[in-house]
């Protein structure tokens, strides 16, 4: 069997459940959440924790997005942007 070791946050939030913008220091739980980050990284090094967003790089990646049918000018030519009509 294997088994997998590593912190399980767990709280129950009072207030509506929001994303938290790693950017914006203005708030004092995001100045708290970077330090808590920083002191984990320093513990356990670089490349050990990341943001769920970031994804992981490098030879850990297991999957990858498939772009063989991507244009050359996907993200400058609108003709080239797929359209969705629902």
């Amino acid at each position: 069997m294997k088994c997998q070791a590593g912190p399980i946050c767990r709280r129950t939030l009072t207030q509506p459940q929001g994303e938290l913008d790693l950017k914006d220091d203005r708030s004092e739980d995001r100045t708290k959440l970077k330090g808590a980050l920083n002191n984990l990284i320093q513990s356990f090094g670089r490349g050990t924790v990341l943001v769920a967003s970031a994804g992981l790089a490098g030879d850990r990646r297991q999957w990858s997005m498939k772009q063989e049918r991507r244009t050359p000018g996907y993200t400058t030519r609108w003709a080239d942007i797929p359209l969705v009509l629902a």
